[in-house]
């Protein structure tokens, strides 16, 4: 029997695009050193600041939650089926990640298998609220997560509950949910306030010929009349520039479901058919509306830092697009 090292184990990714996540694989030969980002963002304490004009869908100044701190977590036990489970406004997208028809040639019945086993998903929620006298919507919260089949339903799973939560686990279950939450950790809330939030998510990405971890940016912005919530979503690519998507964003449909296929890199697969981390990458972003980002919106689209009327600035510019 293979040693711990050699079991074909998938792990899911988040990215969120899914926001999609990829797959991450826990097997020889070791995996690449994973990539921190965490020196780019602002995590130290600071006061909220707000905008010194109002903001473009409310009528008065918006308070900014500007220092970065990590994506929530999606409770286990939540369903997460078509639609926005009980205590969230929003299904952002619901990813199933799956090796590519044409990329399984020579790779293990299980490794396939277990590339479909999990999905991936990202919620968030517009809150109503009340004041002076008047009625709006705001961001509340986004979540990340990752399940599988429980009782027969797509259920939020962690190593620690999937059995207890009658979770199809198998022999690698937990293992694949662990490597899976190693990676959608490194997700991160980059700032936040009553008409927007900003996600990063980590994604395993074909970049010319290579796979590469790199993040997928989503800007949730809320109408205040309405709560209605629209997703825009782009690349932000590698420290030299290359891999990047800035040129164009994406609006994402709610309940946007991906089917998240996967491209190999055979370079990382060995003898036996068993894949590195990095062997597996989506090389296309999810479904969703093209709108080009113009030259000048594009650094503040790749700013990881940000002021009140910088967040304000990048809300509105946004917006516009939109119209």
């Amino acid at each position: 029997m293979l040693a711990r090292r050699g079991l074909w184990v998938v792990g899911g990714l988040l990215a969120l695009g899914g926001a999609l996540t990829g797959v991450v694989w826990a097997t020889w030969p070791e995996p690449p050193p994973p990539t921190d980002w965490s020196n780019e963002y602002d995590t130290s304490p600071r006061k909220a600041e707000t905008t010194s004009t109002p903001a473009s869908t409310f009528d008065f100044p918006v308070t900014y939650d500007l220092a970065t701190r990590p994506a929530e977590s999606i409770p286990p036990g939540t369903v997460v089926e078509n639609k926005p489970p009980t205590g969230w406004s929003h299904l952002v997208i619901k990813s199933l990640p799956h090796i590519r028809e044409d990329q399984k040639k020579d790779l293990p019945g299980l490794v396939i298998s277990n590339a479909s086993w999990m999905f991936t998903a990202f919620l968030a929620d517009v809150k109503k609220e009340t004041r002076d006298g008047r009625t709006h919507y705001r961001f509340n919260k986004a979540a990340l997560g990752l399940g599988a089949k429980a009782k027969g339903r797509d259920t939020i799973l962690t190593p620690e509950t999937g059995r207890k939560l009658g979770g199809d686990m198998g022999l690698f279950g937990g293992e694949i949910l662990s490597k899976g939450y190693d990676v959608q950790n490194k997700a991160v809330l980059v700032f936040s306030g009553a008409s927007m939030g900003l996600l990063d998510t980590p994604v395993w990405f074909r970049c010319g010929d290579d796979n590469r971890l790199i993040r997928y940016r989503y800007a949730m912005l809320v109408d205040a009349p309405t709560g209605r919530l629209d997703v825009l979503l782009w690349r932000l690519g590698l420290e030299n520039g290359s891999c990047s998507g800035l040129e164009t964003a994406l609006l994402i449909a709610s309940n946007t479901i991906d089917p998240a296929e996967l491209v190999v890199d055979r370079k990382k697969v060995n003898r036996l058919g068993v894949p590195s981390d990095d062997a597996f990458a989506v090389e296309k972003m999810p479904v969703g509306r093209a709108i080009p980002l113009p030259t000048e919106l594009r650094p503040l689209a790749a700013q990881t830092r940000f002021t009140a009327d910088e967040a304000h600035g990048l809300d509105s510019a946004l917006r516009k697009l939109l119209n």
